[in-house]
């Protein structure tokens, strides 16, 4: 704004300055003109100074910040993984059978002593059927007449004493008659109680007898 004002009124003062005196020399009006466009320059600098430093603390700030580098976006912390309860395996339950040592145990006895020697059969686990000839089975539990489970405290564990007793006239291979004591192993086949095993109980241990 101050430049603008002097930069008009400059001319006012030279057309003044040649005009004041009509008969000054001709040098002496150029000295006057150019005094007073010394004066105008140096007057028309020290106010573009003057408004350039007044408009400096305004273009400060706009210079910073558009140098300004943008923030540097903070990490957040990494939360800790929680930790799971470990989950404690229940126990399997014992499967629920069809029928248990005894029941099974007591129809082999009643079919022994019967003569239904196919329901005995029914009884034995299918590896145990496989290792043995049905005829010869059926003829050697034709030497008994009666079968019996001795006392044995409550159900019978997998290792049970049966007792089968031999018609008159018959005896096992150690000459023993009468009721003679065999030991039936047991097992699971199927989602029941089979017998798995047969022998003979001694003194000395128990052995294996050929229809068991």
């Amino acid at each position: 704004m101050f430049a603008l004002v002097i930069a008009l009124a400059a001319p006012v003062f030279i057309v003044a300055v040649r005009t004041r005196d009509v008969h000054a020399s001709e040098q002496q009006k150029r000295r006057d003109t150019l005094t007073i466009l010394r004066v105008w320059l140096a007057a028309f600098l020290l106010m573009s100074g003057v408004a350039v430093a007044l408009h400096l603390p305004d273009a400060a700030p706009q210079r910073t910040s558009s140098t300004a580098l943008p923030p540097i976006p903070t990490l957040s912390p990494t939360p800790a993984p929680t930790s799971r309860p470990t989950s404690i395996p229940t126990p399997t339950s014992t499967p629920r059978l069809a029928h248990s040592i005894t029941q099974v145990l007591t129809t082999f006895c009643d079919a022994i002593t019967t003569q239904d020697y196919q329901t005995a059969w029914n009884q034995y686990a299918p590896p145990l059927q496989h290792t043995h000839s049905q005829p010869e089975t059926f003829a050697a539990w034709g030497k008994f007449t009666g079968c019996s489970i001795p006392d044995q405290s409550g159900d019978p564990s997998a290792f049970t004493v049966l007792t089968l007793t031999f018609a008159r006239g018959y005896t096992d291979r150690f000459g023993r008659s009468g009721d003679v004591d065999y030991r039936f192993t047991m097992g699971v086949e199927n989602q029941a109680w089979k017998i798995t095993g047969v022998c003979d109980i001694l003194s000395e241990g128990c052995f294996a007898v050929s229809w068991g």
